[in-house]
């Protein structure tokens, strides 16, 4: 008989085994976020590739004992004595006799010990300690967050992402019915009825898995109250869209009532009907109602007015090095003064940069404050190692700025994951900055950008409508101060969610005391300002 293992029947074994679910742990800011990072999402994938690895020698080893028993099946199967006669023939020979009762007697106990032996103990406690460090339910937030994040900042639909198609550029990708169940889900816990709606519609679309009613036994079914749902989302935004009067209460009671009422085959009907459009045409009708862009978004979506009177340049002048190798200067903006410098951060300096992952810690956009879960900008650290790559990188802000830097200031290496991205904020503290000489004041800001980006990722500052888009080994410059050190408002700046490629960054602070004795003396009319 051909030897056969089920592998379906041995996950559920091991579902059984290690656990139904991982139980949610107490929130701890300093626990490992996957999702804030590549840095993180690469040891994350890590962990899969481990738990896949432990997952196929558990299943080798079920499918030896499966063999084994399937051996024992094999030589004892008495599917030749199918007949009372046949089998009191079997039994009458002594030879026979003999080897049933030793069998019975001698082999069943082992063979039921060995049933009952569990196999791939080591790659069990494995499985177990892989599940301990797997993203918790906060990860998993912070993962749809920035999935809606990007999907709002650059106007994707759901059509779109659920086949792999990002912008403009097709990818070999495409969710699963279960990624498009969870997206569709998280927009309709956060109220946002038309994308959740979109999401579902793109589930029940999605084509039937292999071995689906398997999966669903482990799984559970996507499918279930799958097109209730669907339906629900589209009246609730029907409703809220078409009624402005009715409150978000009102229209779920409304929406509550009118399926209650609706009868199986009325329902299946207007699910239908629903279906029965193409994308096309319910994205065009659900969109006429979506309101207009932030100036956020316009900028990442690199929809600003292209500035002019601006020139590239080298510059030569700064620093008396530079005559010898002068700089590639791209202007950006002359008031405030916004300048993109090309080629100044080199691939071994880059790579002396990232080794700083391994001190990398959550990043927060704001202070501490209990019982408040902050959210996450990215992953980042500290570079205060004295390096001879750390000493070259802060000459070259002195070529650059032209400003005096001690050795044991610091340098911030950030990186950013799933989404993340540093709201709108200053590089001063407004409400704690005291106008004139203060100690910890931001004069300038020099961005060095370290990864690759192909889609998104850029640096927008809305109040001025400026997009900056970031290039491997550029660096930015601006000045968040008026010449009398008082804070410039207009220096305003945010990251963009990054769509496809790895956003490092190298950030340097130049503050204003240091400067004191290279600053013009003459301060800014107040008339200037804006």
């Amino acid at each position: 008989m051909q030897r056969r293992l089920n592998l379906i029947t041995a996950l559920l074994v091991l579902g059984q085994t290690i656990g139904r679910g991982m139980p949610d742990r107490p929130y701890d800011e300093h626990r490992e976020r996957y999702s804030s990072s590549t840095v993180g999402l690469l040891k994350l994938l890590e962990l899969e590739l481990q738990f896949i690895e432990n997952l196929k020698n558990y299943t080798d080893l079920l499918s030896a004992k499966a063999n084994t028993l399937q051996d024992l099946i094999d030589s004892v199967d008495r599917g030749t004595e199918k007949t009372l006669a046949e089998r009191e023939k079997y039994v009458s020979n002594p030879l026979n006799a003999f080897g049933l009762m030793r069998r019975t007697h001698q082999d069943w106990p082992k063979w039921h010990h060995y049933i009952n032996t569990t196999v791939g103990r080591v790659e069990l406690q494995a499985l177990d300690d892989i599940l301990g460090k797997a993203p918790d339910s906060q990860d998993m937030k912070e993962a749809l967050i920035g999935m809606n994040r990007i999907e709002r900042t650059y106007a994707l639909e759901a059509k779109d992402l659920a086949k792999g198609r990002l912008l403009d550029k097709q990818y070999d990708i495409q969710l699963s019915i279960r990624d498009c169940l969870s997206l569709g889900q998280h927009k309709f816990q956060e109220g946002d009825f038309f994308r959740a709606s979109m999401w579902y519609r793109m589930a029940i679309k999605h084509q039937p898995e292999p071995n689906a009613e398997e999966l669903n036994t482990i799984l559970g079914d996507p499918l279930k109250d799958l097109k209730l749902n669907y339906a629900k989302a589209t009246i609730i935004h029907g409703l809220s869209t078409g009624n402005l009067s009715l409150s978000i209460q009102n229209v779920l009671n409304i929406t509550e009532a009118t399926i209650q009422k609706a009868s199986p085959a009325d329902l299946e009907a207007f699910i239908a009907e629903l279906l029965n459009q193409t994308d096309d045409d319910i994205s065009r009708e659900m969109a006429a109602f979506e309101p207009s862009p932030t100036p956020y978004e316009i900028g990442c979506r690199g929809l600003f007015p292209k500035r002019t009177k601006l020139v590239c340049r080298y510059n030569f002048t700064t620093t008396p090095f530079l005559r010898l190798a002068p700089l590639k200067m791209e202007e950006v903006n002359h008031d405030p003064y916004i300048v993109l410098y090309h080629e100044v951060l080199y691939d071994r300096e880059i790579e002396e940069l990232k080794k700083q992952s391994k001190n990398m810690i959550n990043g927060f956009s704001e202070p501490q404050q209990e019982n408040k879960i902050r959210e996450i900008i990215a992953r980042h650290a500290w570079w205060w190692e004295q390096t001879t790559t750390r000493a070259r990188i802060y000459q070259r802000i002195t070529d650059i700025t032209g400003f005096q830097l001690f050795v044991q200031e610091e340098l911030n290496v950030a990186n950013y994951g799933l989404g993340t991205i540093f709201g709108p904020h200053y590089d001063y503290t407004p409400e704690n900055y005291d106008i004139g000489w203060f100690m910890g004041g931001p004069l300038g800001t020099i961005l060095f950008y370290a990864g690759d980006l192909q889609q998104g990722g850029a640096t927008i500052f809305p109040s001025i409508n400026i997009t900056v888009s970031p290039r491997k080994g550029s660096a930015l410059l601006w000045f968040n101060l008026y010449d009398d050190g008082e804070p410039d408002p207009r220096t305003l700046h945010s990251s963009c969610p990054v769509i496809e490629g790895d956003r490092w960054t190298l950030t340097k602070w130049v503050h204003l005391v240091p400067q004191m004795f290279i600053l013009p003396c003459q301060p800014r009319k107040v008339s200037q300002r804006v």
